[in-house]
């Protein structure tokens, strides 16, 4: 049975992309009401990206663990409207610290959510269904990037960044909507003795599993590209294209036009897409593209090039996911995707707040050029892994879900 079938799998996915719609509506006017408003430095739009990464990673796999102990639907109804809060908070301050501080506390809710939401789907379709499922979520959340900063410009055209934020709270409402009468399979809940003894179970499950190691060690180096692109997209749009953040809207919606329609082929592939070096080779892909884009003053060009980093990036997340996902026990599943957000977080924390530095010293096309640089050694990476794994001969091992795979 196709997952759309199945009424809560379409509910949640119409769900996450209205959320994602209303996250990406109020990225837009974060970015644009610190640049705009209160004429930020590239230290300042550094700081405000730092804001949404910190919290999951000084929380660590800990956020991952309310999820394994009780479900991941309570997790998630608590921490959107914790960040539905947040975004009335974003909409009714007038200072740049204050934007700050409700950025902050939302990256400490999405902290929570994000592992929680990995954790979810097999909970909810079978698991020949989780390819499939995984690339329509995908698309749902990549919908998002494509409408979120057209819906964001109009909403700051019409009443400013406090409407982009109103509206940013009105669909986390939805989210948590969707959210409340999901039906979840049953698992083993966790039986450790303490939370600290869970995440430590968590890193445990991850570090036996040494396939599941090399991806997240490969996908370091996309999370520091999108870290990157946080701090020097809307300097690169201000001052090498000479646009204004109208312009910055149109490029994000370009990329997401793009990743949905090629989300979809992903979900047509299906099972055949969930493959370690599918994923290998959508990391070298996208980084490959995101240089032409982040080295070139050309409007036309620029358009192009994240287009085509747009038709790249399903090709890594949605096989991920779904190889996470099989790879690890359902009853650890809030702790792995937690552990992955850490290594998302810290990737970019790290990049969002060095890029700034390294747009001012090397300038737009160095920057561009030494960040995406990064996913295409971690493709690099996977793929050397993927490589020896099919020289290895074994009869039986810990990761048999990720050999076949291969």
């Amino acid at each position: 049975m196709h997952p759309l079938r199945n009424r809560s799998f379409r509910a949640l996915a119409i769900g996450q992309a209205v959320n994602g719609i209303g996250s990406w509506c109020a990225l837009i006017a974060i970015w644009g009401y610190a640049t705009e408003r209160f004429h930020a430095t590239p230290w300042q739009i550094s700081v405000l990206g730092l804001t949404w990464t910190i919290p999951g990673a000084l929380l660590g796999p800990m956020a991952g663990v309310p999820t394994d102990r009780w479900d991941p639907r309570r997790v998630l109804i608590v921490a959107d409207s914790l960040a539905a809060g947040c975004a009335i908070g974003m909409a009714f301050t007038n200072t740049y610290w204050g934007l700050v501080v409700w950025s902050s506390a939302q990256g400490f809710a999405k902290s929570f959510a994000m592992p929680a939401f990995g954790a979810l789907t097999p909970r909810v379709v079978s698991d020949e269904q989780l390819p499939v499922a995984n690339a329509i979520l995908n698309s749902a959340m990549q919908a998002s990037i494509a409408f979120g900063p057209v819906l964001g410009a109009a909403a700051i055209e019409l009443s400013g960044a406090k409407g982009a934020f109103l509206v940013d709270a009105f669909t986390y409402c939805i989210g948590v909507a969707v959210v409340i009468p999901l039906v979840l399979s049953p698992i083993a809940k966790s039986q450790v003795a303490s939370p600290w003894s869970d995440a430590l179970e968590g890193i445990r499950v991850v570090r036996a599993r040494p396939e599941v190691m090399r991806l997240f060690a490969g996908a370091v180096g996309v999370y520091a590209l999108w870290g990157a692109g946080v701090t020097i997209e809307p300097l690169y749009v201000r001052d090498i294209l000479e646009r204004s953040p109208a312009t910055f809207a149109y490029l994000q919606t370009a990329f997401g036009v793009m990743m949905v329609l090629v989300g979809f082929v992903v979900a047509r592939v299906g099972e055949r897409s969930t493959r370690i070096d599918v994923v290998a080779a959508g990391a070298i892909a996208s980084g490959l593209c995101a240089a032409l884009y982040l080295a070139t003053p050309l409007i036309g060009v620029a358009f192009l090039a994240i287009a085509l980093w747009g038709v790249s990036t399903p090709w890594f997340t949605t096989p991920m996911r779904t190889l996470l996902q099989r790879a690890t026990p359902a009853e650890a599943h809030g702790r792995v995707f937690a552990l992955d957000e850490t290594l998302r977080s810290w990737a970019m924390a790290v990049a969002t707040g060095s890029a700034g530095f390294a747009y001012s010293e090397f300038g737009y096309r160095g920057a561009g050029v030494l960040y995406a640089s990064l996913p295409v050694l971690g493709g690099l990476v996977i793929l050397s892994g993927a490589r020896r794994r099919k020289l290895r001969s074994t009869s039986s091992t810990d990761n048999d879900v990720l050999a076949d795979a291969l």
